[in-house]
């Protein structure tokens, strides 16, 4: 019986998220939250905003249409409001240069939808993916 060679492949990983420091964290928060008072749409449907291990978390809320007698898995704000997650931006350098887009699934799969800079993904959540982020 013949020796088989083994067959080799070369995966590609993707980038891992740049590691930010506090007053990293608060630069860039304070830099997004500009942003994104500066724009219509976005300002509007933004809570929130949440930075953990280089993703910048966006947030809404969102007010159920029927409340009485439905039982929630996740508690309402003021007895009214769901928060839920409305994009995410991943950074994978310090100066924002390299960045997505970010959007979560219904079954919470985060899934990119635009890669560049950090004001490009913005601005790409504000116009082309009103669709996806500022729908509903």
């Amino acid at each position: 019986m013949a020796k088989q060679a083994r067959q080799y492949c070369w995966v590609s990983m993707p980038p891992k998220p740049v590691k930010l420091g506090a007053s990293e964290k608060t630069t860039l928060q304070e830099k997004i939250t500009r942003t994104i008072e500066a724009t219509a749409q976005l300002k509007e449907k933004v809570y929130r905003l949440a930075i953990r291990g280089g993703r910048v978390y966006l947030y809404t809320l969102f007010e159920p249409r029927h409340t009485e007698g439905a039982v929630f898995t996740v508690p309402l704000i003021d007895g009214k409001y769901i928060e839920y997650p409305l994009g995410r931006l991943t950074l994978y350098d310090h100066k924002g240069e390299k960045c997505s887009a970010d959007w979560q699934r219904h079954n919470g799969q985060w899934m990119t939808l635009h890669k560049g800079s950090l004001l490009d993904c913005i601005s790409f959540m504000e116009q082309e993916g009103s669709n996806w982020f500022c729908s509903g």
